[in-house]
């Protein structure tokens, strides 16, 4: 069994005009792995910050 867990991860894509940030959920080992998953995902996006466990 893989002890991946869920991540919430915070970006911003390039003209976004908003404040709040978007988000998206991904699946990990660990923090920077779903900072990775994350990259390769939405490859434009600008990473806000370090990914959080989802609660």
């Amino acid at each position: 069994m893989s002890n991946e867990r869920e991540w919430v991860v915070r970006y911003k894509l390039p003209g976004d005009q908003v404040r709040t940030p978007r988000e998206i959920v991904v699946r990990a080992t660990s923090q920077s792995d779903a900072k990775k998953v994350a990259q390769a995902m939405i490859p434009e996006a600008q990473i806000l910050g370090g990914p959080q466990p989802l609660r």
